[in-house]
């Protein structure tokens, strides 16, 4: 458990997730961070307002993967589409959780997903957003290099996030691109070592602030997960989130 954990309050992880997010390695991975740390873990399934609003538009249609067949969307479909999805993601949570036999919540909102990212609470260690992309988060994936940014910082909670991304991954190929915290660019050294002495096929790549947001706005850029502090500053971390098309893991 991280050394800065606060005692006598009850630490909770987050996981957020969509329709087009939610998957059982990302509820895997959340459930296996939280038991780790020895917290309760909410699920949050989040009914998109932006999707909502598409689909009730008259010009919105919906086309079907199989036929490619063309059909009008109603506000009234898509939510019960969403809630059968929910349905799903809270039956892995509660199963994924009573396999670790840890304490586990569940709550149904609408919203944005990178808003729920941008809410600070004293009781929350990590944030976990399942955002899909170009890559879709896999456990142990294929064979091909993994790529994980991370904001290095000074918290605990980082270097123990790596430790539980780099367990899943396995012996993955796996490349780092890691973000200095720091105006001078120089990487906290306890997180440079561990990601020297991780065993694996891991490379590591640093780059400056400066330099990551300009690659974060080109197109092409992807990532498989991300590491960031929960301490950005609102506007770097609001255009972080709204940019990066991968789960994010919030650390506090």
């Amino acid at each position: 458990m991280p050394a800065d954990l606060p005692e006598k309050m009850e630490q909770t992880v987050i996981l957020a997730a969509d329709a087009g997010s939610y998957s059982l390695p990302i509820v895997n991975l959340a459930v296996e961070i939280a038991a780790s740390v020895n917290s309760k873990l909410q699920g949050m399934f989040i009914e998109d307002e932006d999707l909502l609003m598409l689909s009730g538009l008259s010009c919105t249609r919906e086309i079907t993967l199989t036929t490619a067949s063309e059909r009008h969307t109603s506000v009234v479909q898509m939510q019960r589409m969403l809630r059968s999805a929910a349905r799903q993601f809270e039956q892995s949570l509660q199963r994924e959780a009573q396999s670790l036999k840890i304490a586990w919540s569940y709550e149904y909102v609408r919203g944005r997903m990178h808003e729920v990212g941008l809410k600070r609470r004293l009781d929350v260690s990590y944030t976990i957003l399942a955002r899909s992309g170009p890559r879709r988060y896999e456990s142990r994936p294929a064979q091909r290099k993994h790529r994980i940014l991370l904001f290095a910082g000074q918290s605990t909670y980082q270097s123990h996030a790596l430790s539980m991304l780099l367990r899943h991954y396995g012996n993955a190929m796996i490349e780092i691109t890691a973000v200095s915290d720091q105006e001078d660019d120089n990487l906290d050294q306890d997180l440079l070592q561990q990601i020297r002495h991780s065993v694996g096929n891991i490379s590591l790549v640093e780059k400056s602030r400066e330099q990551i947001f300009e690659i974060l706005g080109q197109p092409g850029s992807t990532f498989d997960c991300a590491i960031l502090s929960m301490r950005e500053k609102v506007d770097d971390l609001q255009l972080i989130l709204k940019t990066l098309q991968c789960p994010i893991i919030l650390v506090a």
